[in-house]
């Protein structure tokens, strides 16, 4: 077994540049000083911020140099801090920056509800008067946009109070999830015991053993359905915090008002579910391929786990991965090109695992600092996936960056996936374009098609078993574990079809998700997914403007609406082509992937 490298003997090269943030941490604590005495004049300005339009421009210019350079602060503390967390300098580090910045929030919280208290006409008047308002007016047109939906101070108060509380379902539940809730035991295919838990749970759903696979589902789902009454509790108290929220706030539901908060129509969570109604014949028609491959002759939900093949065993050096990207990444030109050369040049990246280090990986920056990118290399086609997947994050936040000033640099949730996805869907195309082997070809399609399965239908359904569990409480329904058990059960009828049998077990999946907590957030995944395959399509079939459209799309920023700057890349998130495209996308597939059985 390879040693495990200290951070120390990590070599300079194959770590981010974090000095290119701050020299040393004097330097930082500079910043430091400076943001503490920023924070305290801050306050000078309460009831005084409309006093003129001076004072207005005075008041939004500190606050932006304030939020400014703590987001620089933030990506030198917590980048050092992930590099090794059992280090007691960087936790202390982390420690005094959180310190300071609550302060920040605290003092700067009377800002939006006093500019509030005014008409925006006084607004207008003021950016008339004051020509540097200018640039300030889509904030301040945003900050009127919510004006209905903010209540009194003393009422903003009561419910900012409460938020602690207001969070205790979703902790219970996943106290419930990591801690409590125990598995039980199954015997695997050498006879040997095996304790279940979250973290080997998928290997053993997963296994060529269907014994092994069907005694590990009833194990688990048989374990939550103990927890039944606590779990459907716990999310209706979930359920009722936002509704009651909601409707406090003046919004028709709260799916509005989730969706009012990230500035996306309704419609487009509508059309995702309308569109995926229409088209379930393709993820029947996969479960049908995978029943084949495994030769079958009935198909139950803990068959739909197996892989159809073993994951690529092919090793890549971290060279050979950079070639790749770059090569996949050359369909954009050559400035994107250069600029992803450049990360690579310039230290961007932390690539290899050391001891303490955090893992996964993550793209993260800030206005003034790269885009850094956090791995753990080993070397598998996993990792160059994820490379890929990083980089397309890192582009956009560059570009968004470099054509934005900082009040509008950053980006909804909503697009946040896009940019990364398309990337990792080049690659992926590109994997099968130089493929050696019918075999290696087909380890990829299966991968790819599962994360169709996946992400649009598997997200799409929890989407509409999360939007049903609203609508039903807003009606005054109580949300029992036989309503949340039965709507569950149906859903997953409807989406794995009448050729897959649907065990019992599968009623108590609900409890186990943690993204029903999430307020309407899993959508996205369904809609990034979708909006980043037409991007593709465009591209790999040489669209006119292709390229130049979605080039322009990562430098919107968030300088327009996140369904409008999908526009700008020729996605229309209204229009059921979108959604129907990628469909067609996982559809062709799954033909390629029969042709090579």
């Amino acid at each position: 077994m390879e040693k495990e490298l200290l951070r120390s003997e990590q070599k300079v090269e194959n770590t981010w540049n974090l000095e290119s943030i701050y020299e040393n941490i004097d330097k930082y604590q500079q910043d430091y000083e400076l943001v503490k005495t920023w924070i305290k004049e801050i306050l000078t300005y309460k009831d005084h911020i409309l006093d003129s339009s001076k004072s207005l421009l005075e008041v939004l210019e500190l606050d932006q140099k304030i939020d400014r350079t703590i987001s620089k602060m933030a990506n030198y503390a917590y980048r050092k801090y992930d590099e090794d967390v059992s280090n007691v300098k960087s936790q202390t580090l982390i420690g005094a920056f959180d310190q300071l910045y609550t302060e920040y929030n605290k003092n700067g919280s009377f800002i939006v509800p006093e500019i509030l208290k005014k008409d925006y006409s006084v607004i207008e008047k003021y950016i008339q008067e004051e020509k540097k308002l200018e640039e300030y007016r889509l904030l301040l047109e945003r900050i009127f946009r919510n004006k209905e939906h903010i209540l009194s101070e003393k009422e903003e108060k009561i419910l900012s109070s409460m938020q602690m509380i207001n969070s205790e379902p979703e902790k219970i539940a996943g106290i419930i999830r990591d801690s409590e809730l125990q598995f039980g035991t199954i015997i695997d295919s050498d006879g040997k015991e095996i304790k279940l838990n979250n973290e080997n749970i998928m290997v053993y759903l997963k296994s060529t053993d269907r014994r092994v696979r069907k005694d590990t589902f009833e194990t688990l789902y048989q374990s939550y359905e103990k927890y039944k009454e606590t779990l459907a509790e716990t999310l209706q108290g979930h359920v009722m915090v936002l509704s009651n929220s909601a409707k406090l706030r003046g919004f028709k539901s709260s799916k509005e008002a989730s969706l009012f908060h990230n500035r996306v129509n309704p419609k487009v969570y509508d059309n995702l579910i309308s569109t995926i109604h229409k088209r379930m014949d393709v993820v029947y028609d996969y479960f049908k391929l995978k029943k084949e491959v495994l030769k079958l002759d009935d198909f139950c939900l803990y068959d739909t786990y197996v892989n159809l093949e073993s994951s690529l065993d092919k090793t890549y050096t971290y060279e050979e991965a950079k070639k790749m990207v770059l090569e996949v990444v050359s369909v954009f030109g050559e400035e994107y090109q250069e600029v992803v050369k450049n990360a690579f040049q310039n230290r961007w990246i932390d690539i290899y695992p050391n001891k303490g280090k955090r893992g996964g990986a993550y793209s993260s920056g800030s206005y003034d600092t790269y885009p850094f990118i956090l791995l753990n290399f080993q070397g598998n086609y996993h990792d160059v996936s994820t490379l890929a997947h990083e980089m397309g994050h890192s582009m956009h936040s560059y570009f968004s960056n470099q054509n934005n000033p900082y009040l509008y640099s950053g980006y909804k949730i909503f697009v946040a996936e896009v940019a990364s996805t398309v990337n990792e869907m080049l690659l992926n195309y590109y994997m099968l374009e130089h493929a050696t082997s019918k075999e290696e070809k087909r380890a990829i399609l299966s991968e790819m098609m599962d994360l169709f399965k996946s992400t649009i239908y598997r997200q799409t359904m929890f989407s509409e078993f999360e939007e049903y569990i609203f609508q039903e409480y807003e009606k005054g329904t109580v949300l029992t574990n036989e309503l949340l058990s039965n709507k569950y059960y149906e859903l997953n009828q409807e989406y794995f079809g009448k050729d897959v049998i649907i065990n019992p077990e599968i009623r108590y999946e609900w409890e186990r998700i943690p993204h029903f907590y999430y307020d309407f957030y899993v959508y996205q995944y369904a809609t990034g997914l979708s909006a980043a395959c037409y991007i593709v399509n465009r591209i790999r079939n040489q669209e006119q403007n292709a390229v130049t459209d979605y080039l322009n799309f990562l430098k919107t920023g968030d300088s327009m609406d996140p369904v409008e700057e999908l526009k700008v890349a020729g996605v229309d998130m209204l229009d059921e082509k979108v959604i129907s495209k990628a469909i067609d996308m996982f559809q062709e597939l799954i033909d390629e992937y029969r042709s090579l059985m």
